[in-house]
């Protein structure tokens, strides 16, 4: 599918990458060492500094800054050395990482210094150390030990005490959520935060629930605090949550049966929703497996899914066997096969109809 194109501008970046399945890709001290030699001669050959770095046994975080706009190039340089070093050590073939790396552009000094704690918090996090700078892979290591290596030259960290620094509380990770999901635009050579809609602009009196669930996940993915969202329409910010949640689990399962080219109508880079929840809901009970019929039971409740499953498939005679699976696994009813061989076949009937 046609991917967005990535901000590559002079700045500060988030970025982080995973092993290919989330398998562990840093399978002793060895790997990591490796991966942070290449990591300092990335540094020197692409010009950028690093300010934090924390690798752990499936991914690795880096927050670095950027003096050209060659992110892109300094990144697939680090994973394509480290990729056939490993594949090498270990006599494996294929990829090593999950798709391509994500990042983030770090827009404000807030946000810069929540991702900081956060990134260095990772190992306690995890259990793989008791208190910061413990963990021998991790920036803060360093800084807590008073070590200047050259790859953390001129890194921010070495500007604060961060010895007492906590894990952050739900509050700053929304916050910190809130940042990422901030729209990020060029205008005129220069990054700047996309404006955002009034909150009453995603709303209207007229919403379906369903709308104004997809509003608010639209609202949120445009950097509105989940309590801005919740005071607007007065709700609890534990329903705004658990709706956003929700939305987010619908787009998901939407983009993964796009992704399995399972909509023969739909261009491959249509997004969810509302208005496409009967196709998916169809498409599934037609040609997806278990887990897909699962999630759609989960989200969209059994209701919903009985009313599709009795407006489009029930009566077409090329799905008598699904549909008997599905009215005795799915539906409690008890029926036997013979019922469905009697049903039209929609698309003969259709075709029979335009021949008239």
């Amino acid at each position: 599918m046609p991917r967005k194109p990535r901000i590559d501008h002079p700045g500060y970046y988030h970025i982080i990458n995973r092993g290919v399945n989330r398998q562990n890709v840093f399978l002793e001290d060895e790997d990591k060492k490796k991966f942070l030699e290449i990591l300092d001669t990335s540094r020197e050959t692409y010009q950028f500094t690093l300010h934090s770095f924390c690798v752990l046994d499936n991914h690795y975080h880096l927050l670095l800054e950027t003096k050209r706009t060659n992110l892109s190039l300094a990144i697939r340089y680090i994973n394509s050395r480290y990729a056939a070093w490993f594949n090498k050590k270990t006599d494996r073939i294929g990829p090593l990482w999950q798709g391509r790396f994500k990042s983030w552009y770090i827009h404000e000094e807030e946000y810069l210094w929540l991702l900081l704690r956060y990134i260095e918090m990772n190992p306690v996090k995890a259990g793989m150390a008791n208190i910061l700078g413990d963990y021998p892979f991790s920036s803060s290591y360093y800084v807590v030990n008073r070590l200047r290596p050259d790859l953390l030259s001129g890194s921010c960290l070495y500007e604060k005490d961060i010895r007492n620094w906590l894990l952050l509380s739900g509050d700053e990770l929304e916050s910190m959520t809130n940042f990422q999901s901030v729209k990020i635009e060029k205008q005129d050579d220069k990054i700047a935060v996309k404006n955002r809609l009034p909150l009453n602009e995603y709303f209207s009196i007229d919403n379906t629930r369903e709308q104004r669930n997809d509003s608010m996940l639209k609202a949120f993915m445009d950097g509105y605090k989940q309590s801005e969202i919740a005071r607007f329409l007065d709700l609890s910010t534990v329903a705004v949550s658990r709706c956003i949640e929700r939305e987010k689990r619908k787009n998901m399962l939407f983009r993964e049966i796009r992704d399995k080219g399972l909509f023969w109508s739909y261009s491959s880079d249509i997004e969810y929703g509302p208005e496409k929840k009967n196709i998916l809901i169809e498409t599934i009970l037609k040609y997806g497996d278990m887990s897909h019929i699962f999630a759609a039971l989960d989200l969209y409740g059994k209701r919903s899914v009985y009313s599709v499953w009795q407006q489009c498939i029930r009566h077409d005679a090329r799905f008598k066997k699904l549909n008997y699976f599905i009215a005795r696994i799915f539906f409690n009813q008890d029926v036997e096969a013979a019922e469905f061989n009697e049903v039209r076949n929609a698309r003969a009937e259709k075709l029979r109809l335009l021949a008239g």
